[in-house]
């Protein structure tokens, strides 16, 4: 066991599942229909900053009629569809359960801090097979601000019953790296994105796999 780490702290989507993609299907496709053009700018700021908070910033730069909730079901709608079909569903990342099964008897306590919505959480949670090895899971639906915020982070660590400072993030998007930066976390980049989607310079460190995390953190 690591000696300074006691509570890991997963992103999912572009982390234990391969959803980025899919996300930004469904994206351009509600983007192009309220007439905004998806730029690589918009891409990196919507990764990780929950759903719901993602429409609501975009309703105050672009002076949208939305309703922020309501744009964030849809979204969520599309997700679960995608979800619920085996042909269009998106990759679960290999050995996810075995890298979360052997931290947990190692002694680590797991969380998942997502900006998805909680029902599809709870599907990827199950589809995964890990709800046994996790203290539980969050979403920006807990928190009254999503990442970059720190709120998710902070509340992950108390729910796990572990200080901040011996907390580990694994995150795919800078805004999950910026939320853990600022509540006090290490962070690793879980470099699943194309390159430069995601800041790596805020990260402490950069993994490819759960293979890897598991060969850093068990040694």
């Amino acid at each position: 066991m690591h000696e300074k780490y006691r509570g890991i702290i997963f992103d999912m989507d572009g982390v234990l599942i391969d959803s980025e993609p899919m996300y930004k299907t469904i994206e351009d496709e509600m983007y192009r229909s309220l007439g905004i053009a998806p730029t690589p700018e918009m891409i990196r700021k919507s990764m990780g900053r929950g759903c719901e908070n993602w429409w609501r910033d975009l309703k105050d730069w672009y002076h949208l009629e939305i309703d922020p909730a309501v744009q964030a079901e849809k979204e969520t709608a599309f997700y679960l569809a995608h979800l619920e079909d085996p042909v269009r569903r998106p990759a679960l990342f290999p050995d996810v359960r075995r890298c979360f099964e052997s931290l947990y008897k190692t002694g680590y306590h797991l969380a998942i801090a997502s900006g998805s919505a909680r029902k599809v959480v709870e599907k990827v949670v199950a589809l995964l097979g890990v709800s046994d090895w996790i203290d539980g899971f969050l979403t920006s639906e807990n928190v009254a601000d999503g990442k970059p915020h720190p709120a998710i982070m902070l509340q992950s660590a108390q729910n796990m019953g572990v200080m901040p400072e011996t907390c580990l993030v694994i995150d795919d998007a800078t805004n999950g790296l910026k939320a853990a930066q600022r509540a006090g976390m290490d962070c690793w980049l879980f470099a699943s994105a194309a390159e430069g989607i995601a800041d790596a310079s805020l990260a402490n460190d950069v993994v490819e796999s759960h293979r890897e995390i598991m060969d850093r953190l068990l040694r």
